[in-house]
């Protein structure tokens, strides 16, 4: 007699004799929703109609897109899509049963394929982009001239403040920098003491130029001994200081813990935020099992299908034999 594939109790035997779950233990592997008719059997766990899909399925390549592909699947530039996605990069016509051209990673139809090899003629005799290998359609107001290559100045923000490009751009030092920061040698105002940085004696990190001076630890003021920093909300920290303010990050709001901190599973938490994820109950001085890295009740746990509770148990005794072995 076969046996349920989630609760291993024997199946009924005036059933459909190719079942291999009781009706009642059939639930979807991710959202634990008891299975409609049409669901999914991957690796031997089942997935309802919704999540294999998302897991599984085909997503439109169209870049402002992304979603999973229910219907129609077109395929072309070795990718899929939409069928009212697949279209020109020019017209916007679709392609799903036209003819097209790949040009540039993009699909195009015959006849703005026939207009764009015009165009490109006519562009041969423009100067080109060492960066992008196109035509600069004006020279006056798009060409710079970077480590003796004509490009497109908008491929290029100031190294200084970030801001973009055109034209009127310098080159300082090896570096593409704004009108305004040429004036002043293509050095910038020091993020830490907000003074202009007039010496060969400074730091370029974390989006921004620093007196070597100042490029300390935010918290001890001490300088980095080598050039290993680490970064917190856009300040340079020393190691020590970094994983003191790290260790104390709550492991559901991702701030700071406050209050009575609950220390568990590797991790620190706010009281008030150390609760199961699936009935919202407080975990504090409460037995609990980690369950895709969030605490799950004992109750809430018992009531998952046994797969999933062999795969949690296996989980749990192989990271005992890591902490055993001091891994």
């Amino acid at each position: 007699m076969q046996n349920c594939q989630v609760c291993n109790e024997p199946l009924d035997p005036a059933g459909d004799s190719t079942a291999t779950v009781h009706y009642e233990c059939a639930c979807c592997i991710c959202c634990l929703e008891p299975l409609g008719k049409e669901f999914y059997e991957v690796k031997g766990s089942f997935l309802c109609r919704e999540d294999y899909f998302l897991l599984h399925g085909q997503r439109c390549a169209h870049g402002s897109c992304g979603e999973v592909i229910h219907g129609k699947v077109i395929s072309g530039l070795g990718k899929t899509w939409h069928e009212s996605h697949f279209t020109c990069g020019s017209c916007g016509v679709q392609l799903a049963t036209a003819s097209f051209v790949a040009r540039h990673s993009h699909a195009f139809c015959i006849p703005c394929n026939v207009k764009m090899k015009s165009l490109a003629a006519k562009d041969s005799a423009k100067p080109e982009c060492a960066k992008c290998n196109r035509p600069i359609q004006d020279p006056t107001n798009e060409m710079t001239v970077f480590k003796n290559q004509t490009v497109h100045a908008s491929h290029f923000d100031c190294f200084v403040c970030g801001s973009a490009l055109d034209a009127k751009c310098k080159e300082v030092d090896g570096r593409l920098v704004c009108p305004a920061h040429a004036e002043s040698g293509g050095k910038g105002t020091c993020k830490k003491c907000a003074k202009i940085v007039r010496t060969e004696r400074n730091m370029v990190a974390l989006g921004g130029i620093y007196h070597l001076e100042c490029f300390v630890c935010t918290k001890c003021e001490t300088p980095f001994p080598t050039s290993a920093f680490w970064e917190i909300k856009g300040d340079p920290y020393c190691e020590v200081h970094y994983n003191q303010w790290m260790g104390s990050i709550c492991g559901h709001c991702n701030d700071v813990s406050t209050g009575r901190v609950v220390t568990a599973m590797g991790r620190k938490w706010c009281e008030d935020h150390f609760f199961c994820h699936t009935c919202f109950e407080s975990l504090v001085n409460s037995k609990f099992v980690s369950w895709d890295a969030k605490p799950v009740c004992k109750k809430c746990y018992d009531v998952l299908p046994r797969s999933v509770r062999q795969t949690v148990h296996r989980r749990e005794e192989a990271e005992k034999k890591r902490m055993k072995a001091g891994i």
